[in-house]
């Protein structure tokens, strides 16, 4: 878009249109609320967003998704919306990652973005956001719906003495998020709950989200504080409500703001393997690699001795995938870890076989000394030193 047409938003007191077409955003989920959060940036001049999401669009998301089409049926929603931003704002740099957002973005790029933007309806998912956002160091609007109210939390890890999402969790939600899993593993038949809503909530629930990370992004703060809830009846408007969530000291979440600040990060080859960037560094032969999440090397079945191999991260295993193939037993020992040692057959193995996405950020740790060495891993490994501030 063309600066003039820009020239009312310029009239608002203090307002920085540069500060927006410089900005980078990320929005995780493309439903409903993302639509309405991507036609706001589009329009809003935001130059630069990531939309990441794994779904394809189906019919009924029609009625209350402004950018998706009848002829996108069966489309990843991620690319439909990522042309239809473009379409409105030519100017927009747009990325559609497709995927799941712990496993497709990596954690590297994530500290790179100015604001994120939860448009999910599950908790599984706003906890990954969490998580992955306070590792980061990096603030994130929550958006949440159903037919007639919706909500609107700021969590900011910048303001570390303010509650985060997984704070705020109470034993009803650690109890819906445990609902997906069986001994660990997601239950075969699990679907996550729908929850019926229309277009006039998720745009003004979308517009209030979008509203504060303006805010965030051009005066540096926003009227909805950090750790605190926004409550909008929206189809009996008998007034708003704001909540502030109590901290928990305890929270792991916020324990991982630390390992962000003052650190630097080596850029490795996302099809290289552990074992040869370990030797490219140097590192003493007693490392640890640290995962972002639980991996599964192999099924051991103690009954009739089958050993399956499996590699991937334990939230992509089914209750299912864990009965043996050749006698049906159901009980078969897992081999994982979240630490891979130097000595295991998988430090072989490419850093694209264990599920984890472009930019994400690992840890090399000693087991004898206290050390820790950080990579970033780079499907184009040009550069050899990524600045982690």
């Amino acid at each position: 878009m063309s600066d003039d047409k820009y020239d009312r938003l310029k009239r608002i007191p203090n307002w920085s249109q540069e500060k927006l077409a410089n900005a980078k955003v990320a929005v995780f989920g493309c439903g409903a609320l993302g639509n309405e959060v991507l036609k706001n940036l589009a329009l809003l001049g935001v130059g630069h967003i990531w939309v990441v999401d794994y779904d394809t669009i189906e019919i009924h998301n029609l009625t209350r998704s402004v950018l998706f089409r009848e002829s996108d049926i069966g489309r990843y929603k991620a690319e439909v919306v990522a042309q239809r931003v473009k379409e409105l704002n030519p100017d927009a740099q747009v990325y559609p990652i497709i995927g799941k957002l712990e496993f497709a973005f990596g954690r590297g790029l994530l500290r790179e973005m100015d604001v994120v933007f939860g448009c999910l309806d599950s908790i599984g998912a706003r906890r990954e956001i969490n998580k992955r956002c306070y590792f980061a160091g990096v603030p994130w609007v929550d958006g949440g719906i159903n037919h007639q109210l919706g909500n609107v939390a700021l969590f900011d890890p910048r303001v570390p003495e303010t509650a985060c999402y997984r704070c705020q969790m109470d034993r009803s939600a650690w109890e819906r998020l445990n609902e997906r899993y069986s001994c660990g593993y997601l239950k075969d038949s699990f679907k996550e709950p729908t929850m019926a809503t229309t277009i006039m909530t998720s745009s003004v629930i979308a517009a209030y989200q979008v509203e504060v990370a303006v805010q965030l992004l051009v005066f540096g703060e926003s009227h909805l504080k950090p750790g605190t809830q926004l409550f909008l009846p929206v189809s009996n408007p008998m007034g708003f409500r704001t909540i502030e969530f109590t901290l928990d000291r305890d929270c792991p979440d916020h324990a991982s703001i630390t390992q962000k600040g003052g650190t630097s990060a080596f850029a490795a080859k996302f099809d290289s393997t552990p074992q040869k960037v370990a030797q490219e560094l140097d590192l003493w032969e007693d490392w640890q690699l640290e995962l972002p999440f639980d991996f599964v090397s192999k099924f051991t079945c103690h009954s009739c001795g089958y050993i399956e191999p499996v590699k991937k991260p334990i939230k992509e295993i089914k209750q299912g995938d864990t009965q043996c193939p050749k006698c049906d037993n159901s009980n078969r020992e897992a081999v994982k870890y979240f630490r891979l040692a130097a000595d295991s057959e998988d430090a072989d193995l490419p850093f694209r076989d264990f599920g984890l996405g472009e930019r994400e950020l690992l840890a090399y740790n000693g087991q004898t000394y206290q050390w820790r060495v950080n990579i970033e891993l780079f499907s184009d490994s040009k550069q050899t030193h990524q600045d982690a501030d």
